[in-house]
């Protein structure tokens, strides 16, 4: 263990023995008696160290249920710009009974691998709405890639381009987004042109703050129903955390 961790969990459990104790506070002890609560607690740690696990245990959960609760709370406050938010693409079931959303960076190689497994499950299922939110933290292709499927959107096409953008082997830099953007079949010069509509970095910047609320700290991330699901997830992963949402209904 790190001496300082060490250190800090011998000072909490000094305190304790302390204040159980009712005697007076560490502040009041000369440096004799401060050495001997010391080797007291020392003792102790080596003789039963599976009370540094024990606390460490009881951190993680502790932290763990705080940034649950903060997620909760960012939810309910930012409900209608996480689910009605209508310049977020919407695929699936408009109508479905259970929605996922899904937070993702075009040059995330997990994002790629849940890419997939996702519309697989959304597709076997029939009966969910699926939100995508671009949120491109990896680079200025990610940034390219992102503005253009938001403005192929305008034309029928970003589904197309979502697809293609994951297919595509190798590096996805800007020549291979208008690479891909012709294969699907519009018109580079105009697309370029409509990828600066203040409109489209608006919508990352939204993605970006909601992120930043929900604690994403990497893509994937997803919300089914009003769980929060952070890393790449299988389908059937994905098929059980619907089902749970649909229950919870």
């Amino acid at each position: 263990m790190h001496k300082f961790t060490g250190y800090v969990c011998a000072s909490v459990l000094s305190l304790g023995v302390i204040f159980n104790a009712g005697t007076a506070p560490a502040a009041e002890f000369n440096k004799d008696q401060t050495k001997a609560v010391e080797k007291i607690v020392h003792d102790y740690i080596v003789a039963h160290p599976e009370v540094l696990i024990e606390a460490m245990s009881a951190l993680d959960a502790k932290e763990a249920a705080a940034k649950k609760k903060a997620q909760t709370s960012a939810l309910t406050k930012n409900h209608d710009a996480i689910f009605n938010d209508p310049s977020s693409f919407v695929a699936g079931n408009p109508k479905g009974d259970v929605t996922i959303v899904e937070f993702f960076d075009y040059n995330c190689g997990y994002c790629k691998h849940t890419a997939q497994p996702l519309l697989d499950a959304v597709a076997k299922d029939g009966n969910v709405r699926l939100i995508l939110k671009e949120l491109p933290i990896l680079g200025p292709s990610s940034v390219t890639a992102s503005h253009a499927a938001l403005a192929a959107a305008k034309h029928g096409k970003y589904m197309d381009l979502y697809k293609a953008f994951y297919a595509h082997k190798g590096p996805l830099d800007d020549e291979a987004v208008f690479n891909i953007a012709a294969d699907a079949g519009l018109d580079i010069k105009k697309l370029a042109v409509e990828m600066k509509d203040p409109a489209i970095a608006s919508t990352i910047t939204r993605n970006e703050a909601l992120a930043e609320a929900m604690q994403v700290h990497g893509t994937p991330a997803f919300i089914i129903g009003d769980e929060y699901y952070p890393g790449a997830k299988d389908a059937d992963t994905l098929a059980e955390a619907i089902k749970l949402a649909r229950a919870k209904k």
